[in-house]
């Protein structure tokens, strides 16, 4: 009788084990069409995570939109972690996995981690972009791009290891699966490849939950990115959607309305006059090609 009883415990606390490890483990969805580079961040991820995971492949030689792709994936996934990035992405930071998900499980309250976002959106329609004085001054995070070239964007004296943003580039998004209950990705609006991190950041946003960079957290981006008619399409379809909600900038900035229309018409003078010289000094390209 006893050695039943024993057995009954230690079968109890497997159970229990292994369900404090299936909280602790990452589904990984990556849209792919280049067999080298998906072997190669497959690698990167295998030596950096630090917990148990899946890889959730998409193949997609131009068959989805991204977001098709990323709902496809969350669809197979097992985790309660959920983690989209490029397949030409290396990461540098080990443990990563733990990291985020501590993060993740000691605040509640955030609901999207990136490795580059912005404290500002304009409703002008643009990505992470702005004029430059305030690229400056809400850009956060840091990358590498093709292992040599460095980018700090955070010019502020005191770096914070979690900075609150609105909005995280695509490059790397970490969220959790009761997140995305809430928020999916917008494949009926997004038919292409571009708009999709700043859609889904402001979805989460506006659900109440935090949206922060991780400065712990690096990777090496081995693309220029793609800055195609598509993303301008894109980034159209993205403001309009939010235009009512828009400009939004992080709750610890304590910005008031005038302030945030005052920076959103300094974004829309600065793109629109830029728009207009490149017309000017472009004619014939922007005509005939």
């Amino acid at each position: 009788m006893e050695m039943v009883k024993l057995q009954v415990s230690q079968l109890k606390r497997l159970q229990h084990y292994r369900l404090i490890k299936y909280y602790e483990m990452i589904s990984i969805i990556i849209s792919t069409y280049k067999p080298l580079l998906f072997q190669q961040v497959s690698k990167s991820i295998e030596k950096t995570i630090g917990v148990e995971y899946e890889i959730i492949a998409i193949e997609n030689h131009a068959k989805y939109s991204i977001c098709e792709a990323y709902n496809i994936g969350v669809s197979k996934s097992k985790y309660p972690y959920l983690c989209f990035v490029h397949e030409d992405v290396l990461f540098k930071t080990n443990d990563w996995g733990k990291r985020l998900i501590s993060t993740m499980k000691s605040d509640s309250s955030i609901g999207l981690i990136g490795v580059v976002g912005t404290k500002f959106k304009s409703s002008y329609p643009s990505a992470l972009g702005q004029s430059p004085l305030l690229w400056k001054e809400f850009m956060r995070g840091h990358i590498y791009h093709w292992d040599k070239n460095y980018f700090d964007y955070d010019n502020t004296l005191e770096h914070k290891d979690i900075e609150d943003v609105v909005c995280v580039d695509g490059v790397f998004l970490f969220t959790q699966k009761l997140i995305f209950q809430q928020c999916r990705f917008d494949e009926k609006l997004l038919t292409h490849f571009h708009g999709y991190d700043i859609d889904f950041s402001l979805q989460v946003l506006f659900q109440s939950y935090r949206v922060v960079v991780d400065r712990c957290m690096v990777v090496d981006h081995h693309s220029d990115g793609n800055y195609s008619v598509q993303n301008s399409i894109a980034n159209r379809k993205v403001a309009k959607k939010w235009f009512w909600k828009l400009p939004v900038v992080s709750k610890d900035l304590k910005m008031t309305w005038l302030k945030r229309h005052q920076i959103d018409a300094i974004n829309w003078y600065y793109f629109l006059v830029t728009a207009l010289n490149r017309k000017l000094n472009r004619p014939y390209k922007d005509k005939y090609n």
